[in-house]
C-alpha cells in the first residue's frame, strides 16, 4: 500500500504512521473529523483506530482493553458497547487507494469536462436523477474537474473531484438511472482521476461496501482496498454521567492544527456514494 496513504490517514486519525504495522486498537480524539458527534472505526491491516469526540476517549480506552480489531466493525458489538448512546451505524465502507503506476484509465470520446455552455444539460441531468441524487452522489461538494458523459446532447453521467485537504480528495459519481451498468460511470470517474493524478494529488476513493457497482468502478481503474470503516452517530458528545472534559493540549497526538472538516459530515461518515 502507498506510503502517502499511510501518512495521510495517520494524520487524519491522530496516530503515527508506524502504528499501522502494529496489530491492535487505538482510540483517539477527532482530528480530521473535528466536530462530528460520532465514532469512526477505521480498520487498516491489523489495526483499528477509533476516532471519537474528546469526551468519549477515556471511557472507550477503558472499555476496549483487550478488544479485537474486527469487533469494532460489528454493529451488534458497537450497540452493546454504547448502549443508549448509539443512534445509528453507517457502513461498512470501502476505502480505496491508488498507486499512480497501477492506474488503468477507461477513456471515452463521449466524456469531456463541462463548461458554461453545458448549463442546460447539467440542469436537466440534475432534475432527471431526482432531488436526492445529486447530494447522495456527492456532487454538491465538488470543487474541481466536473466531467460528463454525453450521448449526443444528453448528459447521462457526471463525476467530479471533491477535496478533503489541499493535496488529497476523491472522485464522486452520479449516473442517470437509465444508463447504469453501461460503463458511463467508470468513464467519467476515470477522467477525473486522471486529471487529479496529473496534478500530483492523492486520490482516495470511498463508498459503501454494499454499493458493488461503485466498488467495481474503483477496482476497474486500479484502486485497491486500503481499509474498511464504519461510522456510528452518537446522541451526545460525552457518555451518560461522564464529566465534561476540557481540552488538554498534551493529549493531542499530532502538533499543529487539525485537518479542518476534511469529511464534512459525513461524506466518509454519514453518507457515501
Amino acid at each position: 500500500m502507498g506510503i502517502r496513504d499511510d501518512h495521510f490517514w495517520a494524520k487524519f486519525l491522530g496516530i503515527a504512521p508506524v502504528d499501522w504495522n502494529v496489530p491492535g486498537v487505538s482510540v483517539r480524539p477527532h482530528v480530521g473529523l473535528s466536530g462530528y458527534c460520532g465514532l469512526w472505526c477505521f480498520r487498516h491491516q491489523d489495526r483499528t483506530v477509533v476516532s471519537a469526540p474528546r469526551g468519549w476517549v477515556d471511557h472507550l480506552e477503558k472499555k476496549l482493553e483487550g478488544c479485537e480489531p474486527d469487533e469494532l466493525l460489528d454493529e451488534a458489538f458497537l450497540m452493546g458497547l454504547l448502549g443508549g448512546e448509539f443512534e445509528r451505524l453507517i457502513g461498512p465502507a470501502f476505502q480505496g487507494c491508488l498507486d499512480p503506476v497501477g492506474f488503468r484509465p477507461a477513456r471515452s470520446a463521449d466524456v469531456r469536462f463541462v463548461g458554461p455552455n453545458d448549463a442546460a444539460a447539467v440542469d436537466q441531468f440534475h432534475a432527471e436523477c431526482g432531488p436526492g441524487g445529486w447530494e447522495t452522489g456527492g456532487l454538491d461538494e465538488v470543487k474541481h474537474h466536473l466531467a460528463a458523459y454525453f450521448q449526443g446532447e444528453r448528459l447521462v453521467a457526471m463525476a467530479g473531484y471533491r477535496p478533503w485537504t489541499e493535496i488529497a480528495g476523491d472522485p464522486c459519481v452520479l449516473t442517470h438511472p437509465g444508463f447504469r451498468v453501461s460503463g458511463c460511470g467508470t468513464a467519467v470517474v476515470s477522467a477525473v482521476v486522471e486529471q487529479g493524478l496529473r496534478e500530483g494529488r492523492l486520490l482516495l476513493y470511498q463508498t459503501l461496501e454494499a454499493n458493488r457497482s461503485a466498488v467495481q468502478i474503483a477496482l476497474k481503474l486500479g484502486y485497491r482496498q486500503y481499509a474498511s470503516h464504519v461510522a456510528v452517530r452518537l446522541k451526545s458528545e460525552t457518555p451518560s454521567n461522564a464529566p465534561v472534559q476540557g481540552h488538554d493540549p498534551a493529549r493531542d497526538p499530532i502538533p499543529g492544527p487539525p485537518i479542518a472538516h476534511a469529511i464534512r459530515h459525513p461524506r466518509g461518515v454519514d453518507r457515501t456514494h
